[in-house]
């Protein structure tokens, strides 16, 4: 099965990938950002936000087209269904409104010169790689409306779909180098940020626990096979599992000094349990058929979008 959207970047994973100078962790696992003062680090959350709005939004769009592809590949198969094509809906790409300064393209002067190349170099590669993408959805969309594939039996259509999954791959490794040195830059300007925040214990709790399941979600991705990487799978859930019960153990945030923050934290605890269920459930089952699903991971991604919202409303 071809795909378009890629998994990782919508859980926004964690990668090994090492950074130059600002990106780069030291042996202690931080980057020289932890040194920052409060304006350069409020500037790089600034720009983590900004980045995470624009990626958010290419991943929605995409999503749609994948959709659409799905679809119209199956229509080109079968060119004798007058229903096939029918209702189809072009995906509309909404741009994204900010009142920041700082612009996707335009990484902020508070990052050291190789990262502010790095991201300026990416984010115009991949916007490029998007515009053709659209460009060529586009030359699809008038393929299948004028109905030129009665003319060639679908070859040209078929032809614009292997493209714009080709270019898909390629869009989503810039996706993922990018939102990986934005995961290490912004964990470590935020935690600079919440050194003096009354609720620091449990919002770096909940990062780490984010952390740790972004890991092990990238872990059961990596390998199909899921005897090859099954002794890992265990090593990480446990560690995921004694952390969350450590965690569950912490006493909720006081409800008189910071109203709503109680329910807040149960709910994010209450995600994480969903996610290790999940994850129990599918690992026993991977043990026995010895492979994992495409739906397994998918399955764990929403789990992770889920902690994601959840910790999003603690934080806020």
């Amino acid at each position: 099965m071809k795909t378009l959207f890629k998994l990782t970047a919508l859980a926004l994973v964690l990668s090994v990938t090492a950074c130059k100078n600002g990106g780069k962790k030291d042996s202690n696992g931080k980057t020289t950002y932890v040194e920052a003062d409060e304006k350069d680090v409020n500037a790089i959350i600034e720009y983590n936000n900004v980045m995470v709005s624009f990626t958010d939004k290419n991943n929605s769009y995409l999503k749609s087209l994948e959709s659409n592809l799905d679809r119209i590949e199956k229509g080109l198969a079968k060119p004798n269904d007058r229903f096939a094509f029918l209702g189809l809906m072009t995906p509309f790409s909404m741009s994204t409104f900010s009142n920041s300064k700082i612009k996707p393209d335009t990484p902020p002067s508070a990052l050291s010169s190789d990262d502010q190349k790095f991201f300026k170099e990416n984010v115009v590669s991949m916007t490029g790689v998007l515009d053709k993408i659209k460009a060529t959805y586009k030359s699809l969309d008038e393929y299948i409306k004028a109905e030129d594939w009665k003319d060639d039996k679908g070859v040209k259509g078929k032809a614009l779909v292997d493209s714009i999954y080709s270019m898909g791959k390629k869009y989503y490794t810039y996706d993922e180098v990018i939102l990986a040195k934005l995961n290490v830059i912004g964990d470590d300007a935020e935690r600079v940020i919440l050194k003096t925040h009354p609720l620091k214990e449990y919002i770096f709790a909940l990062k780490d626990d984010r952390s740790k399941v972004a890991e092990f979600t990238k872990l059961l991705a990596s390998n199909k096979n899921y005897k090859a990487i099954e002794a890992k799978a265990k090593t990480a859930y446990q560690s995921l599992e004694d952390q969350y019960n450590k965690q569950v153990a912490m006493p909720a945030p006081d409800a008189t000094k910071f109203p709503g923050k109680d329910g807040y934290f149960k709910n994010f605890n209450e995600s994480l349990n969903d996610y290790l269920i999940a994850a129990r459930k599918m690992m026993r089952d991977a043990s026995a058929s010895g492979k994992l699903t495409e739906y397994n991971i998918e399955e764990l991604v929403r789990k992770q979008d889920s902690m994601r919202s959840a910790y999003n409303n603690f934080v806020d």
